[in-house]
């Protein structure tokens, strides 16, 4: 299952964004996305927006409304939940769906201590592309305004740079980058985007 969701995960990038890598797996993927951030004047939200519509895609238009009804109570235009349930069951159901992008994960207790948290013991995409950019804006951010926005359910994710572990607390809101202070500032070390903009000489955030 986790390379046929890689598979469709990358045709649904490449739809977009019109450059495939010849490279296999993850690694190809990292490279479609390195490539697609690196584009002249391209921005945060525009990267957002291309992962938060090829996760639309991937669930296809069958799976929101029955996941809204059942989780966070949306009917039509109201929306009466989320229920109780929604964040511990969603931590369950998870794993099978986002294993491919970010590798084992268990269900645990979100950072304020609630039911309905989700711990990646190492994030595969962090540990491969070791860039904070990727991470936030390919990874982090997108997946917090797609649980939102298209689902109902909030959700922070908070990664942990050094040692590449990933808490995803579903029901607790984020906070934003600019004010959370576990994000470090500037690139990672190592970062190999950061190697890429000195060759080019772009003056370029990590995020």
């Amino acid at each position: 299952m986790d390379k046929a969701l890689l598979f469709v995960f990358r045709k649904l990038v490449t739809g977009i964004t019109g450059f495939t890598s010849q490279k296999e797996g993850i690694l190809g993927l990292l490279e479609e996305g390195r490539e697609y951030m690196l584009r002249p004047g391209q921005t945060a939200g525009a990267q957002n927006k291309m992962v938060y519509d090829v996760l639309a895609g991937l669930m296809t238009p069958v799976m929101p409304p029955i996941y809204k009804t059942f989780m966070t109570g949306i009917f039509g235009e109201k929306q009466y939940g989320p229920w109780p349930w929604a964040p511990w069951l969603t931590s369950f159901v998870t794993p099978t769906f986002f294993g491919f992008l970010v590798g084992p994960s268990r269900p645990n207790r979100r950072i304020d201590g609630a039911l309905g948290g989700l711990v990646v013991e190492k994030c595969k995409f962090l540990q491969e592309s070791g860039c904070k950019g990727m991470c936030m804006n390919i990874c982090k951010l997108p997946a917090e305004q797609f649980f939102d926005q298209h689902l109902g359910l909030p959700l922070t994710v908070t990664p942990n740079f050094e040692t590449q572990e990933c808490q995803w607390s579903f029901g607790e809101v984020p906070v934003v980058p600019e004010e959370d202070k576990r994000i470090p500032a500037g690139c990672l070390t190592g970062c190999p985007t950061r190697e890429v903009l000195k060759e080019v000489q772009q003056a370029k955030q990590c995020y």
